[in-house]
């Protein structure tokens, strides 16, 4: 079985690399590496100097926890053939000529922006995306912040969905939450849900290679375009740190364990092999 990898240069972003490299008889054909933003972005220069302190907080307690938890070189595990970097998704439609002849089964998407539909035509049935977030709850963009924001932390985690024309309305496959324990902050919950979907991703190679076979095409729901919310990166704003990081200390999951807020449980789609 072929499969084709986009995803962005962050560690959190090829962390389940580590774990589909693994599986027997799969072929990692190619990775197309997405040229990120800083992980620890410049703020604005319109924000006042508390804002600008707690920017600079949330981005390197976010680089800290993933840095404790993501270890996996992508150059160290795969021939610089194997991997091509590129700065805009639009460039993979001048791929078409060279996916073709790789032929993928499946394509795993992580980090990356939308993919126009142009794209999505020379990409395989069973494009699925690595959504950081639990749909159909969290859709869209920042979804790992949203349920810290609203005092849901049960409500953080992931969802394997296969893409189509319409934001995070794909089929659900697999949904994932860690394990909250004391001490976790936003950045840590976020970090910890990574790594328990990148365990999981045998279960949806599993899970596809079974369909192929069977000729089970991918189910489309409408329903799904109205369920949740799909939030948009202009709906996050710094001054929302201050909820985070001085009202509660960034120790929600602290609160949600001693039973001082009440945090609703999701729903989670599961694959049974």
């Amino acid at each position: 079985m072929k499969i084709l990898i986009i995803c962005g240069d962050h560690k959190r972003n090829y962390n389940f690399i580590e774990h589909l490299q693994k599986l027997d008889n799969i072929e990692i054909s190619k990775i197309l590496l997405y040229s990120r933003e800083e992980v620890v972005p410049v703020a604005p220069d319109n924000l006042n100097s508390n804002l600008k302190k707690l920017w600079q907080l949330h981005f390197e307690k976010r680089l800290e926890a993933e840095n404790r938890r993501f270890n996996f070189n992508l150059s160290e595990n795969f021939d610089e053939k194997e991997i091509l970097k590129i700065k805009n998704v639009d460039e993979i439609l001048s791929m078409k000529k060279e996916i073709n002849k790789i032929k993928p089964d499946i394509c795993f998407l992580s980090g990356i922006p939308i993919l126009s539909k142009e794209i999505l035509k020379i990409l395989p049935k069973f494009t699925i995306n690595l959504h950081l977030g639990i749909i159909p709850y969290y859709k869209g963009a920042i979804t790992m912040f949203w349920p810290f924001l609203f005092l849901e932390p049960t409500m953080a985690g992931t969802t394997y969905h296969i893409v189509n024309n319409s934001i995070d309305a794909g089929e659900i496959l697999h949904n994932n939450v860690p394990v909250l324990e004391k001490g976790d902050g936003m950045h840590d919950v976020a970090a910890k849900s990574i790594i328990e979907a990148s365990k999981d991703v045998h279960l949806v190679v599993e899970h596809i290679k079974n369909r192929i076979s069977r000729e089970i095409i991918p189910k489309f729901d409408l329903s799904l375009e109205s369920k949740g919310k799909l939030f948009y990166k202009s709906d996050w704003k710094p001054s929302m740190l201050k909820i985070i990081y001085e009202l509660y200390d960034d120790k929600i999951v602290d609160l949600h364990l001693n039973k001082e807020i009440i945090s609703k449980i999701p729903k989670l789609k599961k694959i049974n092999n």
